[in-house]
């Protein structure tokens, strides 16, 4: 996908909307992601509805990204826009949720993702407690390994964290693992067996002969 932050580029745009129909025929793609808002801009919505429309003629899911400034009105219009263009919602994973956007994104029938990082946006232990009081519905988290300091561990440590403060294995799996698993699943292009019962790859074999 084109992420928010480039989204503001037409040129780019174009070129990626053009090649992204190609590249969702591979094996193994789960998604279109990550698209969404980062400056609310009509360029970014523009991109963000190119993108979702492309990701409904493949019959994937869409992972969303919530703006860092603004999250809650960047949220709700992200919501407002899917459901306006009639996407399925329980094949949207809304992403980077923090306690003032879970509620609403849960409410509406969406995926709830939390991107966990160390010292900014959401953390560990503030997570625990979105657990403790939303329990495992359609809430999943993610770790990252970006431009800024993060923690590629975030998922285990949290799962640590979670069993040390009482909340139930079941839910620990769940928001852990088997929720993401569900979401992606949805594509048919991702089930448990793929790590468990891994087949062999010729990494020698191309696309299209290329």
């Amino acid at each position: 996908a084109i992420n928010p932050k480039e989204a503001n580029d037409p040129a780019l745009v174009a070129g990626v909307l053009e090649l992204l129909p190609r590249y969702l025929e591979k094996d193994g793609v789960v998604g279109v992601g990550e698209i969404g808002y980062d400056d609310m801009t009509a360029a970014e919505e523009r991109a963000f509805e190119g993108q979702v429309a492309i990701a409904a003629r493949h019959e994937l899911v869409v992972l969303v990204h919530t703006p860092h400034r603004d999250k809650r009105r960047g949220t709700e219009r992200s919501l407002d826009l899917i459901r306006s263009l009639g996407f399925p919602v329980e094949r949207v994973l809304i992403d980077h949720n923090n306690e003032e956007t879970v509620r609403d994104v849960l409410d509406r029938g969406f995926w709830a993702g939390f991107t966990l990082y160390p010292h900014t946006k959401m953390d560990s232990e503030r997570m625990v407690d979105v657990a403790r009081q939303y329990g495992p519905e359609r809430i999943f988290i993610d770790s990252s390994a970006d431009w800024g300091i993060s923690d590629p561990l975030a998922v285990p440590r949290t799962a640590q964290l979670m069993f040390e403060r009482g909340i139930p294995p079941s839910t620990i799996e769940a928001i852990c693992y088997g929720n993401a698993l569900a979401a992606y699943g949805q594509s048919g292009q991702m089930q448990e067996s793929d790590w468990l019962d891994p087949q062999s790859v010729d990494q020698r074999s191309v696309f299209d002969g290329k």
